[in-house]
């Protein structure tokens, strides 16, 4: 029996002012993303995406310089890009105000702002990939590196480790016979490339 798991729908482009508290974790399925929980004071509620030291019920906020409230290291917050001291480890970036966050998702990942250009309101990031990109200062970004570093580690080397997800494997139609597939029956060739 195949379950379809329905994944939560993560907020990207968070920018409420009231502080919430991150109330529980969630494990995306798929996606190998670990996603907070928000409760704000308001009643709602959003999925954001984690850090390396995302704590739960660690108040969660969005910070701009001179806030009000004062926000330790152990608690998850965005902020601006202009916000941020320079070589810091930074996740979640996003490259325009507005757009949601696009750059340094992935688990493990982080970036640094090498320089800031205040004259054309730029920062200039260093990307995980060792690509250094140029990026609004009014774009959003978060404090640390992005939540399950050790990810990586984990060896997905067994042939049927999807199958207990509930991912089949797909067969070419190539590799098939020409009763199953109008692909299938040649030796090395698609002629006709069609759909069945």
């Amino acid at each position: 029996m195949l379950i379809r798991v329905k994944s939560p729908r993560v907020n990207y482009g968070f920018r409420v002012t009231t502080p919430g508290f991150v109330s529980t974790f969630k494990l995306a399925p798929f996606s190998s993303k670990l996603l907070a929980l928000v409760v704000l004071p308001s009643g709602g509620y959003a999925y954001l995406p984690t850090t390396d030291f995302t704590k739960i019920f660690a108040l969660c906020a969005f910070k701009a310089r001179g806030a009000r409230f004062k926000l330790k290291r152990t608690c998850y917050h965005l902020s601006f890009i202009y916000a941020v001291g320079t070589y810091r480890k930074i996740s979640n970036l996003e490259l325009k105000p507005g757009i949601g966050m696009q750059y340094a998702r992935s688990a493990g990942c982080f970036a640094k702002i090498t320089k800031f250009d205040l004259s054309t309101h730029t920062a200039l990031v260093r990307l995980p990939s060792g690509v250094r990109k140029l990026f609004s200062i009014y774009g959003t970004s978060v404090l640390g590196a992005s939540a399950l570093k050790l990810k990586r580690k984990t060896a997905n080397t067994k042939s049927g480790f999807w199958r207990s997800y509930g991912v089949k494997p797909i067969v070419r139609g190539v590799a098939r016979n020409p009763v199953d597939h109008p692909h299938g029956g040649r030796t090395k060739s698609i002629k006709y490339p069609r759909t069945p």
